[in-house]
């Protein structure tokens, strides 16, 4: 039994069945409940219909009885009521009116009791008719009613059986009320036997093929995914789902789900490769020159006490660059996976941005580029690191002046935006400009719009970093540029404005 439960499919087909048939016997019962009114007027029919001989007959019989006048005579008619009682699965009374008295009980617990039946009606009923087309002789009168007797209702028909000087003796029919499960009964046993077993047979056959199908339709639908699961283990990360195999909703939302994972794996992935390509690269640049300049002076090839002096300047700036490319790697690492602590505090934009535009000032004269500062004019304080989003900004500021060329402008200006709840600080230059299609990317770790590397553009690592910096203060940032026309990257941050 475990075993077969193990598999979704079978589960699924066990559970469909399951449901199904609950949902079919909850509707036949539902049926039989709402059919109760109609099977209690089918049962007071035949009752009826079952009276009216039982009546013809009995008062042939209590005729002859009240002739003889003998006890052996009486025996054999309330034999007789109870052989007919029996047979019709129903219970008789006779009761003399008026009094209600209790004469015969085919139960014989009641004779000798008062009849109470309550409020009764007429009840009109269709003869019966015999074979060869007679109609068989029935009551001039009959009343119907419900009576409670020994602590549970009965429904009952009632007539006259034979009428005295001074009242009538009457005869009354009586079945129990019937309930829910005896109805259900009643109903199946009324049924042909052959039709019962083959319509059950059939709704078990159409149920069972029903629900394997629902069951295949899921896990045919789920064997794509399973395919494209064992694919990307097995470091196939090109793999991609098919949706045209995939019919179910939800199935095809998880197979795109899935791809677009698959997506973001194998962009990682390539991320991952770019990234030690690209170390590998500006590592080995300053390694060469280090390794170059310094065998040149164990060798003595430069001897020259200028050229000594050359050389070691060289290898010295070497040094620093490999440091400041370590420790922008590590910078960034610690950012991404948020092992980095912010030492958050109350700080003045203004104040923030004149400091990273004043250290930089000496790159922008030497580079003969005009730097322009724009302050905030309301009053504002931000809750930010002040260190790391000045660090920030300066990255900005030195990308433009890097890219800006002689005789341009860069542009540091801080402002407040939507309603003074963020401030935001715009870096603008009259470079060359970001061609469309690279401006989604150079926020990417070493990316460089000059692939080639030919020019002096830095490690790669500066925009990822204010990328990240940024987003830890729970900020945004973002580029607009016009091939051209210069650039204009902003980064903004909640503020306070009072």
């Amino acid at each position: 039994m475990n075993r077969f439960f193990n598999t979704l499919q079978n589960r699924l087909l066990f559970t469909h069945m399951l449901v199904a048939l609950t949902g079919l016997a909850a509707a036949a019962l539902l049926l039989l409940v709402i059919q109760a009114p109609l099977r209690t007027e089918t049962m007071l029919q035949r009752m009826a219909e079952w009276l009216q001989p039982t009546v013809v007959l009995a008062r042939s019989n209590f005729a002859s009885l009240r002739g003889a006048g003998d006890d052996a005579t009486a025996a054999r008619f309330f034999d007789y009521l109870r052989t007919q009682a029996d047979a019709q699965n129903a219970r008789i009374l006779l009761v003399t009116q008026p009094g209600g008295a209790i004469v015969f009980d085919s139960e014989e617990r009641l004779a000798g009791q008062i009849w109470e039946a309550g409020a009764a009606q007429r009840f009109e009923f269709s003869p019966r008719r015999m074979r060869g087309g007679a109609m068989m002789g029935m009551p001039v009168e009959a009343t119907r009613g419900v009576v409670d007797l020994e602590g549970s209702s009965w429904h009952y028909v009632s007539t006259i059986l034979l009428p005295l000087h001074d009242g009538s003796i009457d005869l009354v029919m009586l079945r129990a009320q019937p309930g829910i499960l005896h109805s259900m009964g009643e109903a199946i046993a009324e049924l042909p036997r052959g039709l019962l077993l083959g319509g059950l047979l059939a709704l078990a056959t159409v149920v069972f093929l029903l629900s394997r199908w629902t069951a295949g339709a899921v896990t045919r639908n789920l064997s794509p995914l399973m395919e494209a699961t064992h694919a990307l283990a097995r470091g196939n990360l090109a793999y991609r789902i098919d949706d045209a195999h995939v019919s179910l909703a939800e199935v095809s939302a998880l197979a795109a789900s899935f791809n677009q994972m698959a997506d973001r794996v194998q962009q990682s992935q390539q991320a991952q490769r770019d990234f030690v390509a690209n170390v590998s690269h500006d590592l080995k640049t300053p390694l060469t020159s280090i390794q170059g300049y310094s065998q040149a002076l164990l060798d003595g090839t430069i001897s020259a006490p200028d050229a000594q002096q050359r050389a070691a300047l060289i290898i010295n700036q070497e040094a620093q660059r490999l440091t400041h490319l370590v420790e922008e790697v590590i910078d960034l690492a610690r950012l991404e996976s948020g092992s980095l602590h912010l030492h958050l505090q109350a700080i003045d934009p203004n104040e923030l941005g004149a400091e990273a535009v004043e250290s930089l000032r000496p790159l922008a004269e030497a580079a003969d580029v005009t730097l322009e500062w724009s302050p905030l004019s309301a009053s504002a304080l931000i809750t930010a690191d002040a260190a790391r989003l000045r660090r920030a900004l300066a990255n900005l500021l030195d990308n433009a002046l890097k890219h800006t060329p002689p005789g341009g402008v860069v542009t540091v200006a801080v402002e407040a935006i939507e309603n003074g709840r963020q401030v935001q600080y715009t870096v603008s230059d009259t470079g060359p400009g970001i061609p469309p299609e690279e401006t989604e990317r150079i926020w990417e770790r070493f990316y460089r719009i000059d692939r080639a590397r030919t020019g002096r553009s830095g490690s790669g690592l500066g925009l990822a970093i204010v990328k990240e910096i940024v987003e830890a203060h729970g900020g945004s940032v973002g580029v607009e540029s016009v091939v051209g026309h210069g650039s204009r990257f902003w980064i903004r941050v909640g503020a306070a404005l009072f």
